[in-house]
């Protein structure tokens, strides 16, 4: 199971990936092969 919180998107493609694979940290969208990306973030009532 995954948190939210783990969960990145991409500002240029809007692909929601993972941060982690694994053991190593994505550091590019696999998607667009960009580096521009937001971290998700939950607003709690």
């Amino acid at each position: 199971m995954i948190n939210l919180s783990e969960l990145r998107v991409c500002k240029s493609c809007g692909n929601v990936f993972a941060k982690k694979a694994g053991v190593s940290i994505i550091t590019s969208c696999p998607h667009c092969d960009g580096g521009n990306f937001d971290t998700v973030v939950i607003d709690e009532v």
